[in-house]
């Protein structure tokens, strides 16, 4: 009578099988944590452009345009009806004890940043921890002298990028810049 089953040789090959197959899909998979965190980022400033953007169309209709010119240097996550989980408050200055994958915004500075979580995906040294910076900027006409005054004509107001770091596709091995917005084709 003879048993069925597994022989020590048998488990060997399918036990070197799996790891090879988790292995290639670790491989193929572990460049997608740069896309995700690209993503991310650019889903969260898309979020904040759209909310300052209603924000600022608010105070025009509700005759409060004088007050628009206050928004320079503001933070964007209090525009938020909920600010994102990594979302760690506002704070004097960034330090280097901020968990990366976290957004705060600096006081001092009047600046949004992102402390990025994978920085080798990203264009540039990523010598010890990498910020992305933000900051709502509100644009007067040229030629006006008197900013903030009352009578004062304000051109935009945007969210502008204060960095340069472009993400790696790891798709096609190529720079993807998620700091402004795409233009709609």
């Amino acid at each position: 009578m003879r048993q069925s089953g597994f022989s020590l040789l048998e488990l060997v090959i399918v036990i070197i099988l799996v790891i090879l197959l988790f292995l290639a899909a670790w491989w193929r998979l572990l460049p997608l944590r740069g896309s995700a965190e690209a993503a991310h980022v650019a889903t969260t400033v898309g979020t904040l452009r759209s909310a300052l953007g209603m924000h600022v169309a608010e105070r025009i209709v509700a005759g409060e345009f004088d007050t628009v010119a206050n928004l320079d240097g503001s933070n964007p996550m209090g525009l938020l009806e909920r600010a994102p989980a990594n979302y760690l408050g506002s704070i004097e200055t960034g330090s280097s004890d901020i968990v990366p994958g976290s957004w705060y915004f600096e006081r001092a500075s009047g600046r949004l940043a992102y402390r990025v979580r994978h920085p080798q995906y990203l264009s540039g040294d990523a010598d010890g921890p990498v910020d992305l910076h933000w900051r709502v900027e509100v644009e007067f006409q040229p030629g006006e002298v008197n900013r903030g005054a009352s009578g004062d004509r304000i051109r935009e107001v945007r969210i502008e990028a204060l960095h340069d770091r472009q993400w790696h596709d790891t798709q096609t091995s190529e720079l993807t810049n998620t700091a402004q917005p795409r233009p709609v084709q």
